[in-house]
Formats: C-alpha cells, structure tokens, sequence
C-alpha cells in the first residue's frame, strides 16, 4: 500500500517526522533511527522540539493537547514552525483543551504558515488517534472561516488604499 506523503508546502523536519509518525503514535528507537538514515537528522531534534520524547527506547508522540498547553501565556511570535502551529490549533480544538483556536488566529503577532492548512487537512486523515483527527478536522473549519473573513478585510482594505491612492 502506497502512503500518502505528508504535504509538500511543510517545512522539511516537518515531512520528515509526519512520515515517521505516520498514523502511530509510538516507535521503537531502532524504527525511527533507520527512517532518518541519510537524511541528516537525527530524532533527538524533534525531541527538542517538543514533538517527541523517547522512553525505555520507544519514542512517543507528544499530544497536540499538550503542545498546545506549552504555548499557552507565550507569544504567538515565535511560533513561527508550521508543525508547531498546526499542533498548536489541532491541541486548541480538543474536547474541553480550554484554548481558544480563533483568539490564536486573530491575534496580530500570530502569522500563519503557508502549509498551515495541508497540514490540518493531512492530520484529519492521518493524525495518530481519532480525537486528533476529530481536532484537526475541527481546527480546518476555523482556519478556513479565518482566512475567509481576513481575505474580504483585506480585499476591503487594499480598495480603500487603492481609493486613497488614486485621490
């Protein structure tokens, strides 16, 4: 069976750990080892990330809830990663995470990633567990009712500068 590769608008460590995680989340460290071989990364990055830590030699895939939880009080500025945004939304649209998704959206220091909505769409199919997936699908919707709004203030905003302009 073929796999569907992880989106390729995402940043490279971010391919790289959705193909490794693919629909699981654990591995033995042997399994992910040999993955990465040749690739130049070594799991210890991702763990460093925050996306994955390893225990009695199997590493574990950190919740989107609990990546998500280690943003909260922080500023969305650094959060600038397009697999620590999409964790970020997906963990917020959790049952009862008490994140909100859309204050994250709106707010001028938060700056989506252009892989930002291939990567909600591809955990909505291939997130680990079914509340991940039910999450990511959820975080979609509210992603797409962003942009949508923000496109028509922005479509709005470049006509009355157009306006201004031409004055």
């Amino acid at each position: 069976m073929v796999k569907e590769p992880p989106p390729a608008t995402a940043e490279v460590m971010t391919r790289q750990f959705l193909r490794i995680f693919d629909g699981t989340k654990e591995l033995p460290r042997d399994q992910v080892q040999k993955m990465l071989r040749g690739t130049g990364i070594a799991p210890s990055e991702f763990e460093e990330r925050g996306w994955c830590k390893e225990e009695k030699k199997v590493y574990q895939l950190t919740s989107p809830l609990d990546v998500a939880r280690a943003w909260q009080g922080k500023h969305r500025r650094g959060m600038t990663g397009d697999y620590d945004q999409a964790a970020f939304l997906i963990g917020a649209c959790f049952e009862n995470s008490g994140i909100n998704a859309t204050d994250t959206l709106a707010n001028g220091n938060f700056k989506p990633h252009p892989a930002l909505g291939s990567l909600l769409e591809w955990s909505a199919t291939r997130g680990s567990t079914s509340e991940t997936r039910n999450a990511a699908s959820r975080a979609q919707t509210i992603l797409r009712s962003w942009r949508a709004k923000n496109e028509k203030q922005a479509q709005q905003m470049s006509l009355f500068f157009d306006d201004q302009g031409a004055a």
